[in-house]
């Protein structure tokens, strides 16, 4: 930080805003759980993880967290690249197609999209086989109650024959809804271990949290995040949420610095422009009525 406070209060905003890897207790044993399955023997049965959570809960860094630290390995010197986990994102109303066009893309490898389905299922095969993938990562996972259920079906049914014919074992990342996906197939859901990520609140965990989020404050004046009456305000706030608290520092120290000030106090918090996540999720129902 020594080299970030006498920044401009632009480049201060940008470093906050930047994505950070903060430690707790829940998700370093998510991590030890995934690194279990990339020690995985091969095996007819692969064993895989549901990782679920609601909106903004921390479940894509958690997964962002262990493709950074498993990245691909361009292994100049062998036949092609070595990408021990590869991530994709379920596209909306996904189909076969949509699926293997995500891996393509992932692979960063060329196809053609008119291709009958069939040779797409070869060259991916192929492609996750020639990289040696060992974990399918599926963010997203609940974009898969979408399509009719025939569809449906399909896309389960290519995750399963994935993970069995290359051995690899398949996470799934998602809200509630993923974990409704998966208990539709009776083989994936005894698979797929769910795990759950934490609500925060108020104990030893959540103020060591707040002291991670205020040692990577840009503000040149101590926030005291960690005191009670502080640290409830942002609990209240984010509804116990990560991604919530880091987008509310966010807006926190963009306005701080925008009244040429150096410190985030209980006073500037309440008048943040700030929407709670339940009453955002409340106002989008009333929409669609």
């Amino acid at each position: 930080m020594r080299l970030i406070l006498p920044l401009s209060a632009k480049e201060r905003l940008a470093f906050m805003r930047r994505p950070k890897w903060f430690s707790y207790a829940a998700a370093d044993s998510i991590l030890d759980r995934l690194e279990g399955l990339l020690d995985y023997p091969p095996s007819h049965r692969m064993p895989g993880l549901q990782i679920l959570g609601d909106s903004n809960s921390g479940k894509t860094a958690v997964g962002l967290e262990f493709l950074a630290r498993h990245p691909m390995d361009p292994n100049l010197d062998g036949d092609a690249a070595v990408i021990p986990v590869l991530r994709i994102e379920v596209p909306p109303n996904p189909d076969e197609a949509r699926l293997y066009d995500e891996i393509f893309i992932a692979l960063r490898q060329p196809f053609r999209a008119r291709d009958p389905v069939s040779e797409k299922a070869r060259q991916v095969r192929a492609l996750l086989d020639s990289v040696g993938c060992r974990m399918l990562m599926l963010d997203e996972f609940q974009h898969v109650l979408g399509p009719r259920n025939d569809r449906r079906r399909v896309v389960m049914d290519v995750v399963k024959h994935l993970g069995n014919v290359l051995r690899l074992s398949v996470v799934v990342l998602g809200t509630t809804e993923a974990q409704v996906a998966v208990s539709k197939d009776e083989q994936l859901a005894n698979r797929l271990t769910p795990l759950w990520m934490p609500t925060w609140r108020m104990d030893g965990e959540y103020r060591r949290l707040l002291a991670s989020f205020e040692a990577t404050l840009p503000l040149r004046e101590p926030s005291r995040l960690q005191q009670r009456d502080m640290a409830a305000l942002i609990l209240g706030l984010s509804e116990g949420l990560l991604g919530e608290m880091r987008d509310l520092l966010c807006l926190a120290v963009a306005e701080a610095l925008g009244r040429g000030e150096e410190s985030i106090t209980q006073d500037l918090l309440r008048n943040v422009t700030w929407t709670a996540p339940s009453d955002r999720r409340r106002r989008l129902a009333t929409a669609r009525i």
